[in-house]
């Protein structure tokens, strides 16, 4: 588990731990996440990474793929059994969105882009969201803690790679084949108020990779006329990173967009993968004759067991509340928005909050009780208790590492609460090992380099 495998190396690294190492990895993190402004990055580092056993990865990758594979057949079943206008409904989506879904990719996995938020535990690991969205944050944590952790001298050889640059790499393959002129990371005036970090990473990871293309950072504002026509806009590849709620101006420009045949990456058919109602569905035994053996496997190790809330199971929900967590099947919620911890309220409130926008709109899943390691953040004193949570990122069906997110004090962990967030770093057991005595010796190095 994560934190028996950490223990040695945050053990050291307290050992080794001074003001000036403190300094040293919290100025190179401000440094290397400074540009893409959001102030809420800047105030929500971990001053140091995690290390993940390369097996456990190797376990989860599996389980990954598996939990992925089922969910598309399920998918399919439901295309196959019902309307397309009838599977919106099902998922509670807008009717209009059903001419800007790319439907056949829901048939495969290739265009899935995604982060699966998995809890670890002191028994185990639980897959607890599928965040299958271009648009998926995090990945700048990397940027923050690779910088942190060379800053410190800590061992990089042979380390993942940043999310953003193999996002960056299926891109820019996909622009060569293509032949296109013009990549877009097409942002929505209402999403880029909220915060999140400006895409200047991955905007510079395509032109390293594909220095030819020019690489644009636009709004549907900004987006400019002449590429909407059907010459340009075939030339021209999207990557999407509002939700349809972010939608501003009614459709109005995503209309013009689709018509010019402009590559988008993904259509709105990953607001429907992200449906909250999936991770009831797929522990429905009926469903179970869809998937093979090892789906089933996977479902029922690590996805904690959902139901759908109905009037009939209303009540035995409420009486066993402190065992659940509601979610309402939103698939465009995010930031912890739309869950409710059954041990956070009275059975009578927590009854009113459900009856709100109605008792079919809510998933009830089990609880799982995630691990927590001590951790240091930023700029504190001390190393601290941080429950956490696990970002496991998925492009075409290829894992691509973690993102940790930790809360001293909420169970819903998230930056908007609160929270902190780094990186996982994946390590053989010789590479932990040279973390652990780096760690021991690490604070004369700093030291004498900073002299």
């Amino acid at each position: 588990m994560i934190g028996a495998f950490n223990e040695a190396f945050l053990a050291a690294l307290e050992e080794g731990w001074s003001s000036e190492r403190d300094a040293q990895a919290h100025a190179s993190t401000i440094a290397a996440v400074h540009d893409l402004d959001s102030p809420i990055y800047e105030k929500s580092q971990f001053a140091h990474p995690l290390l993940f056993s390369e097996a456990e990865f190797q376990e989860l990758s599996r389980a990954c793929r598996h939990l992925l594979s089922a969910q598309l057949k399920l998918i399919g079943h439901l295309i196959d059994t019902r309307s397309r206008e009838g599977l919106l409904d099902l998922l509670r989506m807008p009717r209009r969105l059903v001419d800007y879904i790319h439907w056949d990719n829901l048939r495969h996995g290739d265009a899935t882009i995604g982060r699966m938020d998995v809890v670890p535990t002191r028994q185990g690991y639980f897959f607890c969201e599928f965040n299958i969205f271009p648009g998926v944050g995090g990945g700048e944590a990397y940027e923050g803690s690779r910088a942190a952790t060379e800053a410190l001298g800590f061992p990089m050889a042979g380390l993942m790679n940043s999310p953003l640059r193999d996002l960056a790499a299926l891109y820019a393959e996909e622009c060569r084949k293509r032949d296109l002129r013009r990549v877009v990371i097409l942002d929505s005036t209402g999403h880029s108020q909220l915060g999140y970090p400006r895409q200047e990473y991955l905007k510079r990871y395509l032109e390293e990779l594909n220095p030819d293309i020019p690489v644009h950072l636009l709004d549907e504002v900004r987006y400019p006329e002449a590429w909407l026509t059907r010459e340009e806009g075939e030339r021209t590849l999207i990557h999407r990173m509002f939700t349809y709620e972010e939608v501003t101006d009614d459709f109005v420009f995503l209309k013009k967009l689709w018509a010019s045949g402009a590559v988008l990456t993904n259509g709105f058919e990953p607001e429907l993968r992200m449906s909250k109602r999936f991770l009831a569905l797929l522990c429905e035994p009926g469903h179970h004759a869809l998937f093979s053996d090892e789906e089933v496997a996977a479902i029922r190790k690590y996805l904690p067991h959902a139901f759908s809330l109905s009037e009939e199971n209303l009540a035995d929900a409420l009486r066993d509340k402190t065992g659940l967590v509601f979610k309402i099947d939103d698939s465009t919620s995010y930031g912890g928005s739309g869950v409710l911890m059954g041990t956070d309220w009275p059975a009578d409130v927590l009854e009113q909050k459900l009856r709100e926008p109605g008792i079919e709109r809510w998933i009830c899943q089990r609880v799982v009780e995630a691990e927590t390691v001590r951790l240091r953040a930023a700029g504190e004193s001390a190393p601290a208790e941080y429950r956490l949570v696990l970002g496991f990122y998925s492009y075409g069906g290829k894992p691509h590492g973690f993102l940790v997110r930790g809360s001293r004090t909420s169970k819903v962990v998230n930056t908007s609460s609160g929270g902190k967030l780094g990186w996982v770093f994946v390590v053989s057991k010789e590479g932990r090992q040279a973390f652990i005595r780096h760690a021991r010796g690490g604070a004369e190095d700093v030291t004498a380099r900073s002299a």
